[in-house]
């Protein structure tokens, strides 16, 4: 019933890109880095109370609302790239060949951490316009939303320090892609 939304495949295929280059194999200092880093970084903004406030939030929602944007548009980019290249005739270098299957790679990978980012971004999204319908009393429908608001922070926190990791991945390995092209 709900394949149709399922983003499980999104985030089994984003995993599976942060993998050591050499070994093939999932790479652990890689799983630290974009997921077990932004939980210890937000904790510790959470714990040291940087609380969000309007603006910040606002600037969060325009922000990464334009970032996704983007993202769609790059996705669209890649996925046109990867379409032109699959078109071409086999070489008959094996080098050469070599060279279009790693690029072919680098685009698929390419286009799972853009789809995962957009992923992040649209629940980044969804996550601060709940914070941002905080009530002023605390009480909503008899429910204390006030102790739900540090829990909050820290998803927002969260996502947001992996949104801009993700980015910075994507902007390597499309530099990487390019430079290679320039060769």
């Amino acid at each position: 019933m709900f394949d149709k939304i399922s983003i499980a495949n999104i985030i089994k295929d984003h995993i599976n890109t942060l993998k050591n280059n050499i070994t093939r194999k999932i790479s652990y200092l890689d799983i630290t880095l974009f997921f077990l880093l932004p939980l210890t970084i937000s904790g510790f903004i959470v714990h040291v109370g940087m609380s969000l406030n309007d603006a910040l939030v606002n600037a969060l929602i325009t922000s990464l609302s334009i970032f996704s944007a983007l993202l769609f548009n790059l996705l669209l980019l890649v996925y046109d790239i990867s379409d032109k290249k699959s078109g071409l005739p086999e070489a008959t270098d094996p080098v050469e060949n070599k060279r279009r299957i790693k690029t072919r790679e680098l685009l698929r990978e390419i286009y799972i951490n853009i789809s995962f980012s957009i992923l992040v971004s649209i629940i980044t999204v969804a996550t601060l316009l709940i914070y941002f319908l905080k009530t002023s009393n605390c009480t909503l429908f008899l429910i204390n939303t006030c102790s739900f608001q540090w829990l909050l922070a820290l998803v927002i926190y969260y996502l947001t320090i992996q949104f801009a990791l993700n980015l910075f991945m994507i902007l390597k390995r499309i530099y990487i892609l390019l430079a290679k092209s320039f060769q």
